[in-house]
């Protein structure tokens, strides 16, 4: 497993390889086009209280090899995170302001199957935090 943040990291972000929706790689063009058609990636959202479950095609793989041939490497291209809302009693924070982009919890996915299944992990995960109280993580 290669960690995200390792030494490599500004080496494979120069040769980012991008990915369609089905993990084939395409270039930079052809995913900026499908992200403007995916409506920003967006796969699942869902609100529980103050959480906010949110999954995502990114056709990105952050924790790609720096040899993107590796035929072992399976693109992890979607994304399940969970955020909460900021505390807002006065309300005064616009809609865009309101979550805060610190995530609670985040898995990676290689297929859109894979990401529905763990949304629906997540958010059952959160449901549960709303009744029991979120555990340290």
């Amino acid at each position: 497993m290669h960690s995200v943040f390792g030494p490599d990291f500004f080496e494979r972000l120069s040769q980012r390889t991008y990915y369609d929706l089905d993990g084939n790689p395409i270039t930079q063009d052809q995913w900026s086009v499908l992200r403007l058609g995916a409506g920003s990636g967006h796969v699942a959202r869902d609100v529980v209280g103050f959480y906010h479950v949110s999954t995502v095609w990114t056709g990105v793989d952050p924790a790609a090899p720096v040899h993107a041939d590796d035929p072992h490497h399976t693109p992890m291209i979607y994304e399940t995170m969970v955020f909460v809302e900021r505390l807002d009693p006065d309300g005064v924070l616009a809609p865009d302001d309101r979550l805060d982009c610190t995530e609670q919890y985040a898995e990676l996915y290689a297929t859109r199957e894979d990401a529905l299944a763990g949304h629906r992990r997540a958010t059952a995960m959160v449901r549960d935090w709303m009744v029991n109280g979120r555990p340290e993580l």
